[in-house]
């Protein structure tokens, strides 16, 4: 049966122990809209800069969870097939993710999946700052396979 918004957007901190204990937020998730950030006094690396693998986790995850927002996840699951990011500013407080898919444009990317019965499902994203500064973008490409049994 199709899983509810709720447990959907719980799913997203849940499933992951390292995500659930990251102090993770979901702060929008409706679809085609989602805002996720990250407390940066739980991610400070040796210098005092917020680790940058909080920003890839950050990133993969929003990118999930724009994925489970619009389609949910009755006939695909994304998995990352590759991340590319580029670190642009340090971030210094807590950071944000939020990305928007529009209608057409979502019904447009998954086309060629359900198509093939799988596919690449490519996302372009960024970080920002409680100050409204991008720290970091990335391109992740996440890969859908039909949703196990």
């Amino acid at each position: 049966t199709p899983m509810d918004m709720d447990s959907l957007r719980s799913a997203i901190t849940e499933t992951i122990p390292w995500v659930k204990d990251s102090g993770l937020a979901v702060e929008i998730f409706e679809k085609g809209h989602v805002r996720l950030s990250v407390p940066a006094a739980r991610h400070l690396n040796h210098v005092g800069i917020v680790y940058a693998g909080t920003h890839f986790m950050l990133m993969e995850v929003a990118g999930a969870a724009l994925f489970m927002a619009t389609y949910g996840i009755e006939r695909f699951v994304p998995v990352n097939k590759g991340m590319s990011i580029r670190f642009l500013k340090p971030a210094l407080t807590d950071i944000a993710c939020e990305l928007f898919l529009g209608p057409d444009e979502a019904e447009a990317r998954l086309a060629p999946v359900v198509e093939r019965g799988r596919g690449d499902w490519i996302l372009e994203m960024s970080v920002t700052d409680v100050n409204g500064t991008v720290v970091s973008s990335s391109s992740c490409n996440y890969y859908l396979i039909p949703t196990p049994v």
